[in-house]
């Protein structure tokens, strides 16, 4: 009975991502979503096949991005900043794992900067 209620556990906090976002022309779809709060920042992480992007909230409402490419360190020095990049809304979610409130949003994107473009939509929830 105790690995069911685990089961229904990891379940119900497992990463929920949609929508049709592109990485230099190429379909990015992320396997994985971590809270930004993990990171020092109000916003989100995705990771996937192309790399790695933060997607920061402003306090405008604007998305400003960075992008880890596939292979790089997910260090700060890494880190391509593609500056403001379109509309991001994000808020927490009810459930906190490791100190840490689970969030959930969207962003809209769109912007190049140091030879990369990311450009389409990104749904997520359940990123801790």
């Amino acid at each position: 009975m105790r690995s069911a209620w685990i089961l229904i556990a990891l379940a119900a906090c497992s990463n929920e991502l949609g929508g049709d976002l592109s990485l230099d022309g190429t379909p990015f779809s992320p396997s994985s979503c971590r809270s930004g709060a993990v990171y020092g920042f109000r916003g989100v992480t995705l990771r996937g096949a192309g790399g790695e992007l933060r997607i920061a909230s402003t306090m405008t409402g604007e998305a400003r991005v960075a992008l880890f490419p596939a292979g790089a360190k997910a260090e700060a020095q890494a880190a391509l900043d593609l500056g403001a990049c379109g509309l991001f809304t994000i808020s927490d979610q009810s459930s906190t794992i490791n100190d840490v409130k689970n969030v959930e949003g969207k962003a809209q994107l769109e912007c190049t900067a140091h030879g990369h473009t990311v450009k389409g939509t990104v749904t997520f929830s359940n990123c801790h």
